[in-house]
């Protein structure tokens, strides 16, 4: 009796259905990468925004632009001096050109929204160290935007990608025609796939990103050509490292930076931003703006990149060469 149950036993053991392989779905680890902080200073509070605003011709004179939490700009040397501080607006996103083409000479310029979600722009006046607010024409939104950044330049334009507050960005080009306002031309609009709140151009396209939506790269139909859901996304800034077009993303609850290749928005790595010489590691980032163009001496001669450590409370520079052997191979 027990050789014919242990055989029925084995027989329907032989019979059912082979025990299910164990199979590996995960997520593929996160490259981490370091890099050390070059320099750092101390603002006056609580910074929104930063941008860059090169001079090619004496690159150690260029400047960088923060957009202060509390309302108005500062302006900075590379090495931390403050040059101007201008009272205004809170503006919860700022875009930036080195060169706006303003009554026959050229001017920097900052671009910003502010809280009623009004698009403003302020010409920096170097000589004189103020920001000259200028009225623009009647096409820009008074109210309804949630984000700015600059998506093209030509000789005597720029052109701003505006998000809107639902799933939309509009493209305006602003010139100066001698008129008392500044000309705003709506040159097309963008459906988005979700409500954006973050922006940066992508030769031609534009990467967005929102607080719970993720990343999207769009083209000028609207069309995704690639995107990364599920991700909380509040600063972008693109760039070409070592010839590799990446989007660099604050993670400031991880203390990183992601970076994502900016054509398929496929993860490359996370980059930790570790202590330099006098100079403290990065702890929770949050705005972040990074250049190519030269800001002179040995460390910033080929870009930097800054980011606001909301941490504690100070802007640390890291140089962008530092930040391409880090996190990007040459392809």
């Amino acid at each position: 009796m027990g050789a014919t149950l242990l055989a029925a036993a084995l027989g329907l053991s032989a019979c059912g259905e082979p025990p299910a392989e164990e199979t590996t779905d995960a997520e593929p680890e996160t490259r981490i990468e370091s890099a050390l902080v070059t320099n750092v200073f101390e603002p006056a509070g609580a910074v929104e925004s930063l941008a860059f605003l090169p001079v090619p011709d004496a690159p150690w004179t260029g400047l960088l632009a923060a957009s202060m939490r509390q309302g108005g700009f500062d302006i900075y040397t590379i090495d931390g001096e403050r040059i101007i501080q201008s009272a205004g607006p809170r503006l919860i996103d700022v875009g930036a050109v080195a060169g706006f083409d303003l009554r026959g000479e050229r001017f920097p310029f900052l671009f910003g929204v502010d809280l009623e979600g009004a698009l403003r722009s302020y010409a920096l006046i170097r000589e004189t160290r103020e920001m000259a607010e200028l009225p623009l024409g009647a096409d820009a939104p008074s109210e309804g935007a949630a984000g700015v950044c600059v998506f093209d330049e030509g000789i005597g334009y720029v052109d701003l990608a505006v998000l809107g507050e639902d799933a939309e960005a509009t493209i305006l080009r602003i010139r100066d025609r001698g008129e008392d306002a500044l000309s705003v031309e709506t040159r097309a609009t963008i459906a988005l796939p979700f409500p954006a709140r973050a922006c940066t151009s992508a030769n031609g396209e534009l990467v967005i990103g929102g607080p719970t939506a993720g990343l999207a790269r769009i083209d000028s139909g609207g069309e995704i050509v690639a995107d990364a859901p599920g991700l909380a996304v509040s600063e972008l800034v693109y760039a070409e490292l070592l010839g590799r077009p990446v989007v660099i993303a604050p993670a400031p609850e991880l203390g990183r930076l992601i970076v994502f290749d900016a054509r398929t928005l496929e993860e490359i790595a996370a980059l930790e931003l570790e202590d330099g010489l006098n100079a403290p590691a990065v702890q929770r980032p949050g705005a972040v703006a990074l250049t190519l163009e030269s800001y002179g001496g040995m460390a910033f001669s080929s870009g930097v990149m800054a980011v606001y450590d909301a941490g504690d409370s100070r802007v640390k520079l890291v140089a962008r060469e530092v930040v391409s052997r880090a996190v990007v191979a040459p392809e």
